[in-house]
C-alpha cells in the first residue's frame, strides 16, 4: 500500500470577539499615552503662566517723545525734557519727585533728548517761538510748561535749577 501524503490544515479559530478585543485595547492604550502628554503639557504651561503673571508687564505713560508733549491728555502740565550729558539730572530729579509729592501739583512728563526719536528737535540754538512742533528747537536740559497745547513757559541752566528749586520748597520752608 502506499502511503498517501496528507497534511493537516490547522484550523485557526480566529473569532472576531479576539480581534475586537486587541481592539478596544489598543485604543484605550492609545487614549491612556494621550492623556499623560495632555496633563504634563497643560501642567508646564500653567507653570509659565504663573510666572508671568508674577512677573508682569507695567507701561509706564510719564516718558514721552518730544514730538508728542503738546498733544497730552491733561489741560496743564510740565514736560521736563533730559540732556544725558547735564551733571544736574539728579538734581532736576529730586526736586520733580519732591513736587510730584505736593497736593496741588499739576502733572509732569519726561522726555529724553538723547532718544533717537527726539533727534529732530535737537538744534545748535534753541527755539521755543513755534507754529507747529517741529519748529521747536532743543540744545540742553529744558522744563516747559505747556497749557491748551501752547508753551506758555520755558526754563534752562540757571533758571531751571531756580524755578524747581522754587515749585518743589515745601510750604514749611
Amino acid at each position: 500500500m502506499a502511503k498517501k501524503n496528507t497534511t493537516k490544515i490547522k484550523k485557526a479559530n480566529i473569532s472576531t470577539e479576539d480581534e475586537f478585543g486587541k481592539l478596544i485595547k489598543l485604543i484605550i492604550l492609545v487614549t491612556v499615552i494621550f492623556l499623560v502628554f495632555y496633563g504634563i503639557t497643560f501642567l508646564v504651561n500653567r507653570e509659565k503662566e504663573e510666572e508671568e503673571t508674577q512677573t508682569g508687564t507695567k507701561i509706564q505713560y510719564d516718558n514721552i517723545l518730544i514730538g508728542d508733549l503738546l498733544t497730552q491728555p491733561n489741560d496743564e502740565y510740565y514736560v521736563m525734557i533730559y540732556d544725558n550729558d547735564d551733571v544736574y539730572n539728579v538734581l532736576y530729579q529730586t526736586y520733580l519727585g519732591l513736587y510730584a509729592k505736593k497736593e496741588d501739583a499739576i502733572r509732569y512728563y519726561t522726555a529724553d533728548l538723547d532718544n533717537p526719536f527726539n533727534s529732530s528737535f535737537v538744534g545748535e540754538k534753541a527755539n521755543f517761538e513755534i507754529k507747529t512742533i517741529k519748529d521747536l528747537k532743543l540744545n540742553a536740559s529744558t522744563l516747559l510748561k505747556i497749557k491748551d497745547g501752547k508753551i506758555k513757559e520755558h526754563y534752562v541752566g540757571e533758571k531751571l535749577k531756580e524755578y524747581l528749586k522754587e515749585i518743589s520748597a515745601s510750604e514749611e520752608d
